[in-house]
């Protein structure tokens, strides 16, 4: 079970982000992070994007959430995101 602080659902944000380009919008993120792992509401997904901006693992430009473009750096949050996954 995928409570409302865990690892899980801060790896379904990255994971969703990847899976929609490597950018997208609260709205975006929040459809995909449902697919992933069930609902989660918006304002959820919401605080977690901007802890995750404020921790400087994503980037916010205007509207959109930016995960890294070094690629050592996107690639690592990615494979780390999915162990999380998988271990749910």
């Amino acid at each position: 079970m995928i409570n409302s602080q865990s690892p899980g659902r801060y790896s379904a944000v990255v994971i969703a982000l990847d899976r929609l380009g490597g950018r997208g919008t609260l709205g975006e993120v929040t459809k995909v992070v449902n697919e992933l792992i069930g609902e989660v509401p918006e304002p959820r997904v919401y605080e977690i994007l901007n802890r995750l901006v404020n921790m400087g693992f994503i980037e916010k430009v205007n509207d959109e959430y930016v995960l890294p473009r070094d690629t050592p750096n996107r690639k690592g949050m990615l494979m780390a995101s999915k162990e999380v996954i998988n271990q749910q």
